[in-house]
């Protein structure tokens, strides 16, 4: 409930509405933290001592943001939006270390994800815009690490049960609904890598070599381009996707003042308040590893690529396991959608609870000796 209430706050309630929307946000992530401490003393030791090194490398990057409060431009937007993060991360970490089997971890993860972005396309259109189309970039980004994961099982090596299968299916053609409607192209393109990724993983290269010849063939029609956009995400256009919808003035003026404290930054996720104070209003990068660059500098930039690469790779090293080819597919989907969303260097969504899903899911399906 309070998980809930929190997503709709940071979905639907701007931070200018006044000091309610700040004291649910507050409210809601304290609850939540304290919820778990209660149910589980020392969780953040005990989390970080059994974890693999994925969940190891994405606490330290948080943690090493709560340090950045000590010189960040706005200190307690700083403390407070990095705090958030490894709550949530334990709590989620709290609620499948509760699963005991493989089955029911896997369907946690789906059904919980599917769940969150029902919630939010249906919210949005209620309140927002009541439109078969809207470009709504939680739930496309979302939807994206679903379909990446979802396909790439479906399509591995493993023994699948008739059950699984469906399961899986189901979240395919959900996803794709979903990525459809949002008309996000950065969801699609990362959508459409973790597709490419999950086909290589499966030995399937005729259609890679498909895909190849689709996309070269495209490149040499540009005029191709606009048609195939505007009959999947209605209201774009190559202007558009080339420009990263008009977002390049912006990441300019990020790199402009990130440049001024390139090792340490301005704070985790300040240097979008240093931007606003310019006059030009920036709530978001839309960028992870700019916004990284620009609240932790250098050295946070270290961090998460240290966690993206050693996430991979351990993953990759357990590929024939079941679980781990869509885990892989999902990463890497959400690397690539990170150049046009960042989930990860400011304020957390609902791509943010779902990517520490993935990487919580590496190291409990390792973890789990029983099936179902």
């Amino acid at each position: 409930l309070m998980f809930f209430i929190w997503l709709f706050r940071v979905d639907f309630v701007a931070a200018d509405s006044g000091g309610i929307a700040k004291g649910i946000q507050v409210i809601t992530i304290f609850g939540m933290l304290f919820y778990v401490i209660n149910k589980y003393n020392n969780i953040l030791d005990k989390a970080y001592s059994s974890i693999n090194i994925s969940g190891k490398t994405i606490i330290i990057f948080y943690i090493y943001a709560i340090l950045s409060t000590l010189w960040a431009y706005v200190p307690t937007f700083a403390f407070f939006l990095s705090l958030q993060n490894i709550v949530i991360f334990l709590v989620l970490y709290y609620i499948l270390n509760r699963l005991k089997t493989f089955v029911s971890i896997e369907t946690f993860f789906i059904v919980f994800s599917i769940a969150i972005i029902l919630y939010e396309v249906l919210l949005h259109r209620v309140l927002e815009n009541p439109s078969l189309f809207v470009h709504f970039l939680p739930a496309a980004s979302s939807s994206a690490i679903c379909l990446s994961y979802s396909f790439s099982e479906l399509i591995s090596n493993n023994k699948n049960s008739k059950k699984r299968k469906s399961i899986l299916k189901g979240s395919i053609f959900f996803s794709i609904i979903i990525l459809v409607t949002s008309t996000s192209s950065g969801a699609n393109a990362s959508a459409l890598l973790g597709i490419i990724i999950g086909l290589l993983l499966s030995r399937k290269f005729k259609y890679v070599f498909l895909i190849l010849i689709i996309s070269i063939i495209i490149y040499f029609n540009q005029h191709l381009i606009d048609n195939i956009l505007l009959a999947i995400m209605p209201g774009k256009n190559l202007e558009t996707i080339s420009s990263a919808s008009g977002r390049e003035t912006l990441w300019n003026i990020i790199i402009e003042y990130a440049n001024k404290k390139p090792f340490c930054g301005w704070g985790f996720a300040c240097i979008e308040r240093v931007v606003t104070n310019t006059g030009f209003r920036a709530s978001d990068a839309h960028n992870n590893y700019l916004g990284i660059y620009g609240g932790l500098g250098i050295s946070g930039l270290v961090l998460i690529f240290l966690h993206i690469f050693s996430s991979i790779i351990y993953s990759f090293n357990k590929r024939h396991k079941l679980g781990y080819s869509g885990i892989i597919s999902a990463i890497c989907c959400a690397t690539l959608n990170g150049y046009s969303y960042g989930f990860l260097s400011g304020k957390a969504c609902s791509i943010t609870v779902i990517y520490f899903i993935i990487i919580l899911l590496s190291y409990f399906y390792h973890k789990v000796k029983v099936y179902e």
